[in-house]
């Protein structure tokens, strides 16, 4: 007589029936990625169920132009589509993808976009090589198949803000350096300046030139004596003209002036 299966023996059965299920349900589309930042000429071989994806970003003012060609095997679909649609075409709960027809075409062994493809706006899109029955009206997905693909990237250079930078940084260092280059000859002015006025204000300080009074006569001769001698300076020159003193003849800075 065989024994009923214990609660945990019956558990195990049940999730083990799961993880098949699931299995089974994942090897209907067994698909391959592959981003793109520049242009893409090889083969590509899709085994039954099979898919490869070709992610590329694309800015505005970018261009793609896509070649497929069967080299064996049955036909295939090939699709076009935003990123976003990709999601949902890889979602094997979901029951409608969008694709753009224009750049699409199903049970197909040889494509080639008629136009280039300029995107509206900027962001990631997909070319997707479909070798599963994913709709009603595409390839069957039955055999294995051998195709090139030839994706031509045509990519806008981006703008070289790095050399808008260092420009810039040229612009601010010479600019520094130029006021750098005055500001030293200023400070080398005042100091210049500040070392003659040191200079003027030393000479000053020079003692008088007492000069006697010629109505007085020589010391010694006979009658009254003349004034007591004080100190004068000589009349202004040609010279005066530079001296920043105001001329007085009594001045210690006239009495002394080096300018003469």
């Amino acid at each position: 007589m065989a024994h009923p299966m214990s609660r945990r023996q019956s558990i195990a059965y049940v999730c083990g029936i799961l993880v098949l299920l699931v299995c089974v349900q994942g090897v209907g589309a067994l698909g391959y990625e592959k981003k793109l930042g520049s242009s893409y000429n090889s083969d590509v071989q899709l085994q039954p169920g099979d898919y490869q994806a070709f992610i590329v970003h694309l800015e505005s003012g970018d261009k793609m132009i896509l070649t497929v060609q069967v080299g064996s095997g049955d036909d295939i679909d090939v699709y076009t589509m935003t990123f976003k649609e990709y999601q949902s075409y890889k979602d094997p709960t979901s029951v409608q993808f969008r694709i753009l027809p224009e750049f699409s075409k199903e049970r197909m062994k040889y494509l080639k976009y008629s136009s280039d493809f300029a995107p509206g706006e900027a962001g990631d899109y997909v070319v997707v090589l479909d070798n599963t029955q994913k709709t009603a009206s595409g390839a069957t997905g039955s055999g294995v198949v051998l195709a090139s693909v030839i994706l031509d990237l045509r990519l806008q250079s981006p703008f070289p803000w790095w050399i808008v930078a260092l420009v810039i940084v040229i612009a601010v260092g010479a600019a520094l350096g130029v006021w750098a280059f005055f500001w030293r000859r200023s400070k080398a002015s005042e100091i210049e300046e500040a070392d003659l006025q040191r200079k003027r204000v030393e000479a000053a300080k020079i003692r008088p030139i007492f000069i006697q009074n010629p109505q007085a006569g020589p010391p010694g001769a006979p009658g009254a004596p003349g004034p007591a001698p004080s100190a004068m300076a000589p009349p202004p020159s040609s010279t005066c003209k530079s001296c920043p003193h105001v001329y007085d003849p009594t001045s210690a800075n006239c009495i002394a002036c080096e300018y003469r």
